[in-house]
């Protein structure tokens, strides 16, 4: 339950969240590679926090900042395998802003679960203009989706858009603020650019350009859309009473420009994690001041609610540090932190305890303990010299907190985040391959290989052909489901999702003469599958509660391996069909 019932009197805030860019991928943090002039003069502009701490990848980071919990704590650990689905019941930013009175957007990207409870109208955003997964040609997005003239989602179903992704990002969500300054509506407004994010496509069609300039040509057109942003916010007379955050989600994909750190994207060294943030409200946060201690992305939600006068729910206690009374210059900034990064990159279903000690690292003000390494990121801010043998007690200090932080997390960790079906407030539920947990019918290749549309197309093209079909490995996986009413459930399964052109359900989306299996927990039916046979409905009897649900084909490999349907959907029908079966044992005589 949220404090008060008051609206709030507080400013507007508009969020800028980019991906894959480092911090060392601007030019007012040394880089050559890119010009962001109108990204540096907000920089100017802003109060910028020097030592901002991200997650390694997307989703974690994503989670963080919409909750103000590590990741690890809010069912996020990876970005694929049914691990990057937002626990439900976690209070959200955007429905906090919305229990005050402010109206709720997103543009851009959300990667936080695409099925209901998960989505991000399921997550206080009343208004929704995304992609589907992590990127724009990933599975859950519109099949065949690509950069330029987009297929992207709002909450009544997908719309066609025209030009690059991001300019449509920017474009839709300037339309979107002016309609809210105009009917003097505070807003919360939540931009995320899928650019620099891989394919790198830039912003010229055809463009010859390879990865690492593509890469930079897609900032350098972010920044020409953050100008166009500012000039907009600027225009509506509502500048002075919005709070806009700009920052990235982790460290940079390519690094060409690392401001001198170790590591990229995914890593736990300090390039992996240390991303910019810089946040202006013109008159009450201080233009061109840059913040030495460090921060990270659970306090904005704490530290943007006070701002705007924002309740938090009754109780609520996150992981972040309110930063609101030193960025209002009423206080000093936290001197002593410490920020847990653990690379949450394993398998499915593998034991997470086993995954203590791994991929992990430490932040203090001065030094970072990168597994068995020690850094002093003072002295040495480029890690080139391990201490962990000259420093053995700050070592064990920072070892210690670490086993005392895995442990309380460890629990949140090992819980998953199940989708819910039949729900009244979402009947119809679409599932995709990006979120498969392992097989639980044989050992299989799973989302790894299965959450973007290319290496689905890969795989079923070379399923066609006799020589490069006896080298694909058994490929599927399971979800985890959560039946919110009991009941006759229909279900439809295929290789290729609904709106995947006739012609290329033809090449490469028929099956040949085999079986299909549908199994719910310990519960499987078998279908007869005909030569040429595409998509299948059937109605399924289930009961409430969680479930494992994997519905996948024999007879599409060779050598009894077997091919999980990547597109499935669950639809509740009415009451179940047939009777429950109940076994009651005799009394004894």
């Amino acid at each position: 339950m949220l404090l008060g019932s008051a609206l709030a009197a507080g400013p507007n805030v508009i969020v800028v969240i980019t991906d894959d860019q480092g911090y060392g991928d601007l030019s007012a943090h040394g880089s050559t590679k890119v010009k962001t002039p109108a990204l540096d003069k907000f920089r100017g502009e802003s109060t910028s926090l020097d030592r901002f701490f991200g997650s390694p990848t997307c989703a974690p980071t994503r989670s963080a900042l919409m909750t103000g919990l590590h990741e690890f704590r809010c069912g996020i650990s990876h970005t694929i395998m049914g691990r990057s689905l937002l626990r439900p019941g976690i209070p959200t930013m955007p429905e906090m802003f919305r229990a005050a009175g402010y109206r709720t957007g997103i543009f851009g990207k959300w990667h936080l679960g695409d099925a209901y409870p998960c989505r991000p109208e399921d997550r206080g955003f009343d208004d929704v203009f995304v992609h589907g997964c992590g990127g724009i040609g990933q599975t859950a997005d519109y099949w065949g989706n690509g950069y330029f003239d987009p297929m992207i989602r709002r909450r009544g179903g997908w719309e066609k858009t025209s030009g690059y992704c991001t300019d449509v990002f920017f474009t839709e969500a300037i339309r979107w603020m002016e309609g809210r300054v105009a009917e003097k509506k505070p807003f919360f407004l939540h931009l995320a650019t899928n650019a620099p994010h891989a394919p790198y496509v830039p912003p010229v069609k055809d463009s010859k350009l390879k990865d690492a300039d593509a890469f930079h040509a897609m900032i350098d057109d972010i920044d020409v859309n953050f100008a166009n942003l500012m000039a907009a916010l600027e225009k509506s007379g509502a500048a002075a009473d919005t709070v806009v955050v700009f920052l990235t989600d982790n460290g940079s994909a390519i690094g060409a420009a690392n401001a001198g750190m170790k590591g990229l994207k995914g890593s736990p060294d300090e390039g992996g994690v240390r991303v910019p943030c810089f946040i202006r409200w013109p008159g009450k946060i201080a233009a061109g001041k840059v913040v030495p201690e460090i921060a990270a992305h659970y306090d904005l939600l704490p530290t943007l609610t006070t701002l705007c006068g924002v309740a938090r729910p009754d109780g609520w206690s996150g992981g972040g540090m309110d930063l609101s009374p030193a960025l209002l210059g009423k206080a000093e900034f936290p001197q002593q932190r410490l920020v847990f990064t653990q690379v949450g990159r394993w398998r499915g279903d593998e034991a997470a305890g086993r995954f203590r000690g791994r991929d992990f690292s430490v932040r203090d003000a001065r030094w970072r303990l990168v597994g068995l390494e020690l850094f002093d990121m003072i002295a040495d801010p480029g890690q080139s010299k391990d201490l962990f043998a000259e420093q053995p007690a700050e070592a064990q200090r920072l070892m210690t907190e670490y086993g005392k932080w895995w442990e309380s997390v460890l629990p949140a960790v090992r819980e998953p985040v199940r989708y819910v079906i039949g729900a009244e407030a979402c009947p119809l539920v679409r599932l995709t391959c990006h979120d498969w947990w392992p097989s639980k019918e044989t050992e299989a290749v799973g989302a790894e290989r299965t959450f973007a549309h290319s290496q689905i197309r890969d795989f079923l093209k070379k399923a066609q052909v006799a020589g490069t079909r006896n080298e694909l490995p058994s490929t599927s996986g399971h979800w985890k489901l959560e039946v919110e009413r009991e009941g006759n459930y229909e279900v439809g399964f295929s290789l290729l999702p609904p709106e995947a052109a006739a012609e290329e359900r033809t090449a490469i989306g028929q099956l040949r003469p085999g079986v299909a299996h549908i199994r719910a927990g310990q519960e499987e039916i078998r279908i007869e599958i005909k030569a040429g046979a595409t998509s299948f409905r059937m109605p399924v009897d289930l009961d409430a509660g969680p479930v494992d649900f994997e519905v996948w084909f024999d007879g599409q490999l060779l050598n009894e391996r077997i091919l999980g349907a990547f597109f499935v959907s669950l639809e509740r029908k009415g009451e179940r069909k047939a009777p429950k079966l109940e076994f009651r044992a005799k009394p004894l005589k």
